[in-house]
């Protein structure tokens, strides 16, 4: 079903319960003041604040520094404990890490002492892409031209054991029509992971993925801030959670992803992993729940089942797994990995002139899992 104008998949479930918009409010907005002209530059990608009166912003071009007298340690304070107010946190020394959005859905962290310096308060505002990219649109900016497919032994699309559409997506693989293949991957509800650094791009890749979810869906997302806007979808639900536990409703990650077994989703997307949820959140995709993509923070496609494994046993109940167990019930459900990367860009005399956004590797091994799912000694009729 499309969302009807105006809806964007919005509130039909009565579940989401986006952040309030600070600028509504007369004291934020004055508390903002000295920044906020910084926030309404198009190239600005992100501001932060390390120490009162001094502001950083980051452009396609690099870092720049402004200077910002009224910034004092007290009008930081004030602005930390507003924001908290208005989205039913709590900032103090013993709660000092507040998590909120913007208007405009900009994602703002605040860390206050003891675990910044004394008399300082760390600001960090992200702002969200500009405007969701197609597939199409990524390939002509050259997302996938250094793409890597480590081919595994038998990753051959002619091989009769495959599925067909496992074949056809080996095929897009072996043509690097990447664009293809991740469009062919979601439509045939393959688990995708999405990992990378900081800034690497992982979301706005994530809202590209979605697009390719058919409209006919039931989509419910899991997020911390209103990150994936699935505006073609309205049979949407969108749950989120305040990090670290401070907001009004009490709820983790894992409640969360408990909650979405009894509301009957076609596909569940976790904006991000971190930790433990991790596990709750692979229990989840053995329930049958295929189709599921998320992120996390991993430095290559090739050690992003590692770091999956060890977030998973941050979780107590995964005591009971042993390494091997765990890594192997992950190979089953985990189909595909892509590593993105943020890399600046100089010229001659060493000032850098950009930033270039690409994907690294792929890691799709349907043989590894096949294999996974069917120990040495277990026929087939389908094996040759």
């Amino acid at each position: 079903m499309n969302a009807t104008p105006g809806t964007q998949g919005e509130g039909a479930a009565g579940v989401d319960m986006p952040l309030p918009k600070l600028a509504e409010d007369a004291s934020v907005r004055e508390l903002m003041r000295p920044f906020a002209g910084l926030l309404e530059d198009p190239a600005v990608t992100e501001l932060v604040i390390n120490r009162p009166q001094r502001v950083l912003t980051e452009t396609h071009l690099g870092w720049h520094a402004h200077d910002c007298g009224d910034l004092d340690f007290e009008r930081l304070m004030s602005f930390a404990v507003a924001v908290a107010t208005l989205t039913n946190q709590e900032v103090s020394a013993q709660h000092p890490i507040l998590s909120a959005l913007l208007p405009g859905d900009s994602r703002i962290q605040i860390v206050v002492p003891p675990v910044v310096p004394p008399r300082t308060v760390s600001i960090t505002v992200r702002r969200p892409s500009a405007r969701e990219k197609t597939l199409d649109a990524y390939r002509g900016e050259g997302l996938f031209e250094d793409a890597v497919w480590g081919r595994q032994d038998g990753a051959d699309a002619s091989r009769p054991v495959h599925r067909p559409a496992v074949g056809r997506l080996l095929q897009c693989l072996e043509a690097r029509d990447w664009a293809t293949f991740f469009d062919l991957a979601v439509r045939s509800r393959l688990n995708i992971v999405v990992v990378g650094n900081t800034g690497s791009g992982k979301t706005s890749f994530m809202r590209t993925l979605c697009r390719s979810i058919p409209p006919s869906e039931r989509i419910i997302t899991i997020e911390d801030v209103r990150e994936l806007f699935i505006r073609h979808i309205e049979n949407s639900v969108h749950l989120l959670y305040s990090k670290g536990g401070h907001g009004q409703a009490r709820v983790t990650p894992a409640d969360l992803i408990a909650s979405t077994m009894r509301m009957r989703p076609d596909r569940v997307l976790l904006a991000e992993l971190r930790g433990s949820e991790a596990y709750d959140f692979l229990k989840l995709l053995t329930t049958g729940h295929s189709g599921s993509i998320t992120s996390y923070h991993a430095s290559s496609a090739a050690v992003a089942i590692e770091r999956f494994a060890l977030m998973a046993k941050e979780h107590p109940e995964a005591s009971t797994w042993d390494d091997v167990a765990l890594r192997r019930l992950l190979s089953m459900t985990i189909d595909v990995v892509a590593h993105m990367e943020a890399n600046p860009l100089f010229d001659e005399a060493g000032v850098q002139t950009g930033r270039h956004w690409s994907m690294t590797e792929v890691w799709f091994d349907p043989v590894g899992k096949y294999q996974a799912s069917f120990p040495k000694g277990y026929r087939t009729g389908g094996e040759r």
